[in-house]
């Protein structure tokens, strides 16, 4: 019955005494913390020192020991190979002065033969299109214009311009026969302002003879090249209308 009533106090007495030593555990969670903290700071202090270190050693001046050699001491350099002899040094011999030169006496150029002037009523004899008369020099114009072919491009600043337009007689037969529409027409027109020639271009049988004829009548301001009149190829349409 003692053995029993010892075990029961020693059993109330451990109940009453913590387990796992918590004391210990307040203790290092405390120092736990302070340990964290201490090393994070050497390991900050470590990496300034280390950048402070090479930034210091990246900026400080870099001596360097120069050797100067005078001209004189200076060897030739080493052949390229090492058979080769030294080059060879050409002294140039002394120059020739020039000699003088002596004049040699030629035969005189003969002269050509005496020759005549024409005179202006003789070139205007020789001469066709050149007249004279009372001292002065008349020209002649040239009597063929020079036209361009059709279909040939020529450079204008100014189009030609109608100044005078003739109508178109309208065929009876193609009048009968209800016929109308535009006959387009290219028209020659020269320096003169005169139609020179005329090509068909959109044809209607029945009045294509009736528009050619009236076109060949028209009278133009001539087209101007460099201030110039100059003949050029220009569209003329020719309107027929029953109404």
């Amino acid at each position: 019955m003692r053995s029993t009533a010892v075990m029961d106090e020693q059993e109330s007495l451990f109940s009453f005494m913590p387990y796992g030593a918590p004391e210990l555990k307040e203790v290092a969670r405390k120092y736990m913390f302070r340990g964290v903290l201490v090393g994070c700071g050497a390991f900050l202090v470590v990496f300034i020192l280390s950048f402070g270190t090479n930034v210091f050693l990246s900026h400080r001046p870099h001596e360097t020991s120069v050797i100067v050699v005078p001209y004189r001491e200076l060897a030739a350099p080493p052949p390229l190979t090492q058979d080769a002899p030294p080059p060879q040094v050409q002294v140039a011999g002394p120059v020739t002065p020039p000699t003088v030169g002596v004049a040699v006496p030629v035969p005189d150029a003969e002269a050509p033969p005496e020759q005549t002037i024409a005179s202006q009523e003789e070139i205007a004899q020789v001469t066709p299109g050149v007249s004279s008369g009372q001292g002065e020099l008349v020209v002649a114009p040239p009597t063929d214009e020079e036209l361009p072919k059709f279909g040939e491009y020529v450079y204008v600043e100014e189009l030609p311009e109608a100044i005078t337009k003739v109508q178109p007689e309208y065929p009876e037969i193609a009048r009968s026969a209800n016929v109308d529409g535009t006959v387009m027409i290219q028209a020659l027109v020269g320096k003169d302002g005169r139609v020179k020639d005329t090509k068909v271009v959109n044809s209607i049988a029945m009045l294509d003879a009736s528009a050619v004829a009236a076109v060949k009548q028209w009278v133009f301001k001539p087209a101007l090249s460099n201030n110039k009149p100059v003949a050029v190829w220009v569209a003329v349409p020719v309107r027929f209308s029953l109404h």
